[in-house]
């Protein structure tokens, strides 16, 4: 049976951060595992930066983040205290990538341009290097390991920025090249995010790159035959919380969730984990447990396709949301008047979230930096509009609440005098939400918590 371990980059922050990661993967026993690894916390912001002052021929700008580049990781390297042969090695493939790095920010800056597939050269170092210093530090641990290069296993079409993975192709790669490793006994280092199409041209998953590729490789060794325990996800949280402890205090773990109640939670504000990059893990019915590197023996949350029980299991908010209320008395019971202005938010590529309609009039909430502007202008030319900005969406996650009887009745009686702007119900069996202005959402969320989990 084996594991795939995925590490954040607070998780692999530092060469401490580093060891930690190296004793907690070589003392598990058991089968040998799979571990994925992010870049370095802040590696990925620095090399968006290089980005930027290198395609604005700003080279000092760039060369202070090439400094700091080689800074971090060469203090990283010394500070795993490697040993001969490991330590020259490790030593070799970091200049390697530098050199590699600093080859793109001047080719970029001569150029003055800068395509999506360079982007994805450049920002593919990060995870390269730092799987490099795990598979290093594992080694100094004491466990057999061999590092796999990303772009050799995980085959992706060619949209580079957000790469859309063939399966099927990395399922054989996986085979080919990672099952035999493990059959040898040897834990396998690789880095998430960072792919290549099936000609080695490097691409980069996107958002949740690294959760994404524990998910695919998981899926993969499925698909090649080999049983996989569970994915786990190490970050700097202990799981899924009832509700964000920074704004409840009393927030706790929720030992188990649905992949349905995790995307809920995920959309309408709580970020531990994107269920869109777990995808491949769920749909084989492989569990994905959220597990805190900081705190190894905290239980964590595990996320599987279905989870049992029903009722509230968690509370989320997202703030920075504008409500646009498009009304038109004339449009009684007319046919295609909502397919009208839904196709407004098409044109202008406004993404909608909550939706509540009446015979004549369609509420929906934006992102509070949605060009709405425009979509007003063209909404005018044929409803009455009108735009609420400062609001905040409060969301109730759980299962059956579209079914369970006294859910509404405890939510609004939790809510007491908190003005309700728009609510939404019925859509989902898993979701019930409404809109608030900004400044109670924090309050709302507090009586909720009080009443479904205190």
């Amino acid at each position: 049976m084996t594991d795939v371990l995925k590490f954040g980059g607070t998780s692999v922050g530092s060469a401490e951060r580093i060891r930690d990661v190296a004793r907690l993967v070589a003392g598990r026993g058991g089968d040998p595992c799979v571990v994925v690894v992010s870049a370095m916390g802040g590696v990925t912001d620095l090399l968006v930066a290089l980005k930027s002052s290198s395609k604005g021929k700003e080279r000092a700008a760039a060369e202070a983040a090439l400094a700091d580049l080689a800074r971090r990781h060469r203090d990283a390297l010394e500070g795993l205290h490697l040993t001969g042969g490991e330590h020259a090695a490790s030593a070799a493939a970091l200049e390697e990538e530098l050199r590699r790095g600093r080859e793109l920010s001047l080719g970029i800056s001569l150029l003055e341009e800068l395509s999506l597939r360079t982007s994805d050269a450049l920002l593919a170092v990060g995870e390269l290097i730092s799987s490099r210093l795990v598979a290093g530090a594992l080694r100094a641990a004491g466990a057999s390991t061999a590092w796999v290069d990303p772009r050799e296993i995980l085959v992706t079409d060619a949209t580079h920025g957000a790469a859309l993975p063939d399966e099927e192709a990395t399922a054989a790669r996986v085979a080919a090249m990672v099952l035999p490793e493990l059959d040898r006994g040897r834990v396998v280092v690789t880095g998430g995010f960072v792919g290549a199409t099936r000609d080695g041209v490097t691409t980069t998953l996107g958002r949740g790159g690294s959760d994404y590729s524990a998910a695919l490789l998981g899926a993969a060794l499925t698909d090649a035959g080999r049983s996989v325990g569970a994915i786990e996800i190490w970050t700097d949280v202990d799981g899924i919380l009832t509700a964000d402890p920074r704004v409840v205090p009393a927030a706790r773990l929720v030992p188990e969730v649905s992949a349905a109640e995790a995307a809920e939670l995920a959309f309408f504000g709580a970020k531990v984990l994107h269920p869109a990059t777990i995808r491949p893990a769920v749909a084989r019915g492989i569990p994905v447990a959220v597990r805190n590197s900081f705190r190894p023996d905290a239980p964590g949350t595990v996320v599987r396709a279905e989870a049992p029980g029903a009722g509230v299991r968690a509370l989320a908010m997202r703030t920075g949301v504008t409500a646009v209320f498009v009304g038109n008395p004339r449009m009684l019971l007319a046919h295609g008047y909502a397919a009208r202005v839904f196709s407004v938010f098409e044109k202008h590529a406004v993404p909608v979230d909550v939706i509540a309609t009446s015979e004549v009039s369609i509420s929906i909430t934006v992102d509070e930096r949605a060009p709405l502007d425009a979509v007003v202008k063209d909404l005018s030319a044929f409803a009455e509009v009108s735009v609420l900005p400062g609001l905040a969406v409060v969301s109730v996650a759980g299962k059956a609440l579209r079914t369970t009887a006294g859910i509404a009745h405890r939510v609004f009686e939790a809510m007491g005098d908190v003005n309700v702007v728009l609510i939404s119900q019925g859509a989902s069996d898993t979701n019930m939400t409404f809109v608030v202005a900004a400044g109670d959402a924090p309050e709302a969320l507090r009586r909720l918590h009080r009443e479904f989990f205190e």
